[in-house]
């Protein structure tokens, strides 16, 4: 009898070990087909930009018909509207996703992994954002992808002395917008702010950037615009004597920053290899 009882124990127990592995399977299956989705729906995002830019670009030749600058203004708020409708998609697909790969951890019993890259508490921001103590920031040689689902981080930046871009605002990612903020945060010294917010925008900001000028993301994200006066290729003749090459000075382009800041716990590989990230932690008593 207590052989029996013994063999029925070991049954069970292996009915609820290969319970367990099915039920891991499928969210393993589930998982993947989330992140299929997001991807079509990033990629999504990314085509309705290059719209979207289409028809900036289209309203600009034909503005000064009156008619025909009256349906391309249409065409641009037809197209903005489409990006906010695939923002929001992609933002849901975001969310999506994250609470699936957090079933999966729970469901295998995987402990959370180790965040990369530097730390810092909020209060610290400052210091390790604004004035890089210990230069570990200008040591790495990457600018940073600032890591805080709190979105305090992202609060923090909009009201310090930047150029802020709210990525998931059509307006600001317009390539007239990010060429001024740009060169104006050359110009005087200050950090230019990319919020992707809760979605992956970084594809989308590069493109962008793009638009402005071949092969600036690279330049950008590499510091070689900074080099050899690179950076003079952003002006315009409508720019004004406040942007007259005369007028950017050694040191204050030694203060740029670049600053990308995220919601996303785990940003993509991409990110994570470009970027330096930097987690911000709440402090226990928050």
């Amino acid at each position: 009898m207590l052989r029996n009882m013994e063999a029925e124990q070991q049954r069970r127990a292996q009915e609820s070990e290969r319970h367990k592995e099915a039920e891991a399977k499928r969210m393993n299956l589930k998982v993947q087909q989330l992140a299929k989705e997001q991807r079509q729906c990033r990629k999504a995002l990314q085509q309705a930009y290059c719209e979207l830019n289409r028809r900036i670009a289209e309203h600009k030749c034909e503005r000064r018909h009156v008619g025909k600058a009256e349906l391309t203004l249409q065409a641009i708020q037809d197209a903005e509207a489409q990006v906010d409708r695939l923002r929001q998609e992609a933002q849901k697909a975001e969310e999506t996703l994250a609470t699936a790969r957090l079933e999966l951890r729970e469901q295998t019993q995987e402990g959370e992994e180790e965040a990369p890259g530097m730390k810092c508490q909020v209060t610290e921001l400052h210091d390790v954002l604004m004035k890089d103590v210990g230069d570990r920031i200008r040591a790495d040689g990457r600018w940073p992808l600032i890591i805080d689902p709190s979105g305090q981080a992202a609060t923090f930046l909009r009201y310090q002395d930047t150029n802020y871009l709210d990525t998931v605002n059509p307006e600001h990612m317009r390539p007239e917008r990010i060429r001024l903020a740009l060169l104006g945060a050359l110009r005087y010294g200050k950090p230019l702010v990319f919020d992707l917010r809760e979605v992956d925008l970084f594809p989308v900001v590069q493109q962008q950037l793009e638009a402005v000028q071949l092969g600036l993301a690279q330049e950008l994200l590499s510091c070689r615009l900074l080099e050899q006066d690179r950076y003079l290729s952003l002006l315009r003749p409508s720019d004004g004597p406040e942007y007259s090459p005369t007028q950017f000075q050694e040191a204050r382009l030694g203060q740029f920053r670049l600053f990308f800041v995220t919601k996303v716990r785990w940003p993509t590989a991409e990110q994570l290899q470009v970027l330096l990230p930097v987690q911000v932690q709440l402090s226990s008593g928050l």
